[in-house]
């Protein structure tokens, strides 16, 4: 946090193109700093005054009596650079640009924010902007910004939250705080032009009084940090929630005229996400939830959540937001169901979720009791207590015995809990005094509970991840035979790539006549499939250029037709020849692939595939490299891993060879990181344990060429890749 210690409390702020109109732009953040009682001073700058709220004003930034640590700079467009290089000379660091009309006004504006970019950077100054609102230091009592929330007063806590959008990211500020989040700093990134988000977020995990960060994210232009940021910040026990908007195709396009970041595709998001125990959070009221959960602190051992309720109907509301979230609602051990049946109405239900019934209302010792026996069950590691409009005499007793157990016996306990404030106030207060999370609704309650559990869950897959090394293959002979190369390579070709890295393929061989072919089907013993090669035909079903369950006696009519069907499709193209391979019949038959995102960098992906791949859209990705545990979980999170595993008799997959493919694959991803773009293998035939993997086709696609490798070299390099 020392690179932003003087940005959030600074003891000199200079406002550039400030107005003695307090209620204009440049008029409100003199306005905000006076009215909060800003003890540092303020310097004007405008040539058009001489005074400005009571303070002296100056005429340009060469003539201010000492150095800002901060400036806002609040004029046109066209006159920010000139501020911006005065301020960079004056050797001011941190400046504030509230003006738009830059990268989210075209592609002129995108131009006037490179300029500035290349002016900061030539100061070595951190910019925040442009086209943003401004920031606070809440936990201070600094407000630099404009706009009416600016004016008000937040309840100190612990959280600081970063917006890409300047007004939505102030309304997230004003809603939380309503829901009974505590901020510590809020920043308005505007378009980033110079400091991000991530370079917020990363120095708030050094902030001892940050113990939650919290992102409004339209899109990172930097998005490859974010798996390392969010990795540091689960190390350090800061959970990071952040609200990705911009997830559908109109979604990702008024995010992209909006701020001009730069989208990038969900499932990476998520998968970065996934891979580093960032919460993804949809709503105010979803990161109000979550935040409540985790800024106290207490973190569960496990996943199973007993549910207590004095009404039926909430205890089921609270199950199925449960299991939503990922969560087991364990029987309760014998001995607690015994001990609480001796102490319970007759008419309760013993269970998990337990009904205590409306007797806790008039005998709160009941609460004692049960919670008691929860903490101690075995089968138990936290509690959701919903007291629905619990409240009177008692009310204070019930949460007294809230708070005594959680720090008696170091169990999470979240209640929901909505009777009218005005009845239980001081049971409220007692409660969040405490720390303890409290919700109005029992879904709201469960989503809480499911976020504790996802950070905790979190914590111990990174120390599984951070025990183990991900696999490192290389192949110079793979990345001289990609380098340059402008046009996708055949199946064919693409499997050669994948022999190299270790990847099963299927038995096949390349025939350039139909004697040929008839040669290499008779060799396989059984029927063959058949399929044109041609860097002009990748789709080569489209093209009649497939041909499956060839007996020997047609395999040279197939040829002629597969040939013709060819030439027919693309009459300019030369075909490579006709691709026979093995049939191989049973095995599960998945998708596999490597997407080499501007974004993110590489990333693999496994899901289910086959001719139905695009319409199930059961995938899971992650960055690479990944890990073998990583490998393991991509694979148990498609929704159909029962039937790899074994559902309904079905003989078990080769698991094991299909966490090594997707290591092999990743590690093939990094080695070729700077020739491949794409990479499918569709299908990939998983065969049943023991029997391994074979890739039934594939797809790559390299990136565009670089010029440096002579074509005769490159023709060379592929066909010696082709023939190893």
């Amino acid at each position: 946090m020392n690179m932003f210690d003087t940005f959030f409390n600074p003891r000199t702020i200079a406002v550039i193109g400030a107005s003695q109109d307090l209620a204009s732009i440049s008029g409100q953040p003199i306005a905000h700093l006076k009215a909060k009682g800003f003890a540092g001073r303020i310097l004007p700058v405008n040539p058009r005054y001489a005074e400005v709220a009571g303070y002296t004003c100056y005429p340009d930034v060469a003539a201010l009596p000492l150095v800002p640590d901060v400036a806002v700079i609040a004029v046109g467009a066209k006159r920010v650079p000139d501020a911006l290089a005065e301020l960079g000379k004056k050797g001011c660091r941190f400046a504030v640009i509230l003006s738009s009309g830059f990268a989210e006004a075209g592609e002129e504006g995108a131009q006037a924010q490179r300029n500035i970019t290349a002016i900061a950077r030539s100061f070595g100054m951190q910019v925040i902007g442009p086209n943003c609102q401004g920031y606070m230091n809440i936990s201070a009592g600094m407000h630099v910004g404009f706009g009416a929330p600016y004016g008000l007063t937040y309840p100190k806590g612990h959280l600081s939250l970063t917006s890409q959008s300047g007004a939505f990211g102030n309304s997230i500020v004003m809603l939380a705080s309503q829901e009974g989040i505590g901020f510590r700093h809020y920043v308005s990134t505007g378009n980033e032009s110079v400091t991000t988000s991530l370079d917020f977020m990363d120095a708030m995990i050094d902030d001892p009084q940050t113990h939650v960060i919290a992102g409004y994210v339209e899109g990172f232009q930097d998005a490859r940090r974010l798996l390392g940021i969010g990795r540091r910040a689960l190390a350090a026990g800061k959970p990071m929630l952040i609200w990705k908007v911009g997830t559908s195709p109109a979604g990702a396009l008024a995010a992209a005229s909006h701020t001009a970041n730069l989208g990038g595709s969900m499932a990476l998001y998520r998968a970065a996400f996934r891979q580093s125990g960032i919460i993804e959070v949809n709503d105010v009221g979803d990161l109000a939830d979550c935040a409540k959960a985790l800024l106290p602190g207490r973190l569960p051992k496990g996943n199973r959540l007993a549910i207590v309720t004095i009404s039926g109907g909430a205890g089921i509301a609270m199950a199925d937001g449960a299991s939503n979230g990922g969560l087991q609602l364990p029987a309760l051990a014998p001995a607690s169901v015994s001990a609480l049946k001796q102490v319970l109405p007759a008419f309760a239900a013993v269970a998990n979720p337990l009904d205590v019934t409306a007797s806790l209302l008039t005998d709160p010792s009941l609460l004692r009791v049960t919670l008691e026996q929860l903490a101690s069950d075995p089968n138990v590691d936290m509690i959701g207590l919903a007291l629905a409009a619990a409240s009177g005499s008692q009310a204070v007793e019930l949460a007294n015995e809230i708070v005594r157990i959680c720090t008696e016996r170091e169990i999470p306990v979240m209640v929901a809990w909505n009777a009218d404030p005005a009845t239980v106030q001081q049971a409220y207060d007692i409660l969040d005094t405490a720390g303890i999370p409290r919700y109005q609704s029992p879904v709201r309650c469960a989503r809480g509970a499911s976020a504790l559990w996802a950070f905790a869950r979190a914590r111990i897959e990174l120390a599984q991840v951070q025990s183990e090394q991900p696999l490192q293959l290389t192949s110079p002979r793979a990345r001289l035979a990609l380098a340059g190369r402008a046009t996708d390579l055949t199946e064919f070709e693409a499997k050669k790539l994948l022999q190299t890295y270790g990847i099963g393929v299927t038995r096949e061989a390349l025939a350039t006549s139909a004697r040929e072919a008839s040669d290499i089907a008779g060799a396989m013993d059984g029927p063959v499939v058949m399929k044109i090669q041609s860097p002009a035909i990748p789709h080569k079903t489209e093209a009649g250029g497939v041909r499956i369950g060839v007996q020997d006696g047609a395999v040279v009519a197939a040829f002629d037709e597969i040939i013709n069907n060819a030439r027919a499709y693309a009459p300019t193209c030369v075909p490579d020849g006709v691709l026979v391979q093995e049939m191989v019949s049973g095995g599960a038959e998945l998708i596999l692939g490597i997407n080499n995102d501007p974004l993110f960098g590489p990333a693999v992906m496994v899901g289910f595939g086959g001719i139905f791949a695009e319409v199930m859209q059961d995938v899971s990705f992650r960055l690479a490299p990944i890990t073998r545990s990583e490998a393991r979980a991509m694979v148990r999170e498609l929704r159909l891993f029962a039937i790899l595993d074994g559902a309904r008799g079905r003989p078990r997959a080769d698991l094991d060879a299909l966490t090594d493919t997707l290591m092999r694959l990743s590690a093939m991803a990094i080695d070729l990181q700077e020739q491949l773009q794409e990479l499918d293998i569709n299908p990939l035939f998983v065969m049943q344990a023991g029997d391994g993997v074979k890739a039934g086709d594939a797809l790559a696609k390299p990136l565009a060429p670089d010029c440096t490798v002579p074509p005769a070299c490159l023709q060379a390099s592929v066909a010696g890749l082709v023939s190893a």
